[in-house]
């Protein structure tokens, strides 16, 4: 069930020695299971495939809204939200027993589950309030129970707005970053001590992203118009003081909404996208930001629009670009932002990737038509679909644990 590279004792005495920067994850602690598992949020399913034959090796029920999850560094267990209303349980499968073993409940709408690096916890940030607050919810992965709530008091009901989004964690599991969007606030939860501290955010915070050292945290902020633009804040850690801003160009941009960001597989740069907002999702810039000067050194329009993510492929050669908008997916140079293909795949916009530990293919999730769409990185072609649903409303596609969708374990 679980592969490691045979060098994995070796790298693991070296970087123990010192070689790791500050904080910073060892990638041979990181299992790639050998299924993929790609979520249905509409019909409330997770398709469990097997990798080596494209197989679906089983169906498991989740949850309606069962959209976003993650996957323990261990490769063993994966953790469903349930986004949609009237949801409150986070739902666990067990990878080796191809099996739902707990549903967990934290709270209205857990939205987006994500495991620690050193895998003692889940947390969980929800697009609903409980008793007026604003969740977070810490799951236990030894028990699969709450093990702390943290409650966030906000100044309005927002009702059917979206309270939070995304999450996301320090290389060493002491910092659990997430957003308040009803007060606009970065959200920091100290692990030591259960501690709290807010940061006002100039325009909705949508994606906070450690940096591979863990030295920064780079906060995208979704912006309100040409004034208040989508931007990259920069923060000092431990102390988040503000280090610098990075304001989005959008040439050529007639819709304006930031969404997520991500540094390249080597570090250097730091990719931000402007997806637009949903209801006109047709944003298509791409920047790319030299990590230690903060200048942006390479931009791009892609043919896929209301662009929302840049999946790193595991050799760092490529930036996957999915989507809200269309059913393209735009493959780009990692280092000059060059496209070097369009891909038109399937019958809806085109939502996540997950690739194979050898990096030979990609599996891209299709929320129109349902399926999982398979790429052949060599020749970046469609080789096969993979039927997972049928039906529109599938999600993300994941296998390995992942801090941020985008960046693979280094």
């Amino acid at each position: 069930m679980r592969r490691r590279h045979a060098t994995a004792a070796l790298a693991a005495t070296l970087l123990i020695a010192g070689c790791a920067g500050i904080g910073e994850r060892r990638a041979s602690e990181v299992v790639w299971p050998d299924v993929l598992v790609h979520l249905h949020g509409m019909q409330g399913k997770a398709y469990l495939v097997d990798a080596r034959t494209d197989a679906v090796v089983a169906t498991l029920e989740t949850t309606a809204g069962g959209v976003l999850g993650t996957t323990t560094p261990d490769g063993r267990k994966v953790y469903v939200g349930s986004e949609f209303p009237k949801g409150d349980t986070v739902t666990v499968i067990d990878l080796v027993k191809r099996q739902v073993v707990a549903r967990v409940r934290t709270g209205n709408r857990p939205k987006h589950p994500l495991a620690s690096p050193d895998g003692k916890w889940v947390m969980v940030n929800h697009w609903g309030l409980d008793g007026g607050k604003l969740r977070v919810s810490f799951i236990d992965t030894a028990t699969d129970k709450v093990a702390r709530n943290i409650e966030l008091d906000v100044s309005v009901d927002p009702g059917m707005a979206v309270t939070s989004m995304h999450n996301s964690w320090s290389p060493d599991s002491r910092f659990a970053y997430t957003v308040d969007r009803v007060d606009r606030h970065l959200v920091i939860v100290d692990t030591r001590d259960w501690s709290v501290r807010k940061i006002k955010t100039p325009s909705q915070p949508h994606y906070p992203v450690p940096s591979p050292d863990g030295r920064e945290l780079w906060l995208v902020v979704e912006g309100r118009d040409r004034t208040e633009r989508p931007a990259a804040i920069i923060f000092d850690v431990p102390s988040f003081t503000q280090k610098a801003r990075i304001d989005m160009p959008l040439e050529g941009q007639e819709v304006i909404e930031g969404h997520h960001g991500n540094f390249s597989q080597d570090g250097k740069l730091f990719y931000m996208l402007n997806r637009g907002p949903g209801s006109k999702l047709e944003g298509t810039e791409v920047v790319a930001i030299d990590a230690q000067t903060r200048k942006i050194v390479a931009r791009a329009a892609t043919r896929s629009t209301g662009i929302g993510h840049a999946y790193n492929s595991p050799d760092g050669r490529y930036a996957f670009v999915t989507n809200y908008g269309n059913n393209v997916v735009s493959i780009l140079d990692a280092k000059t932002l060059a496209v070097v293909k369009d891909l038109a795949i399937g019958k809806g916009r085109m939502g996540h990737v997950a690739f194979t530990r050898d990096g030979r293919f990609a599996y891209v999730s299709n929320a129109g038509d349902g399926n999982l769409h398979k790429i052949d990185m060599a020749t970046l072609t469609v080789v096969k679909e993979i039927r997972t649903g049928d039906a529109p409303g599938a999600s993300q596609v994941l296998n390995v644990w992942t801090n941020v969708f985008e960046e693979l374990p280094r």
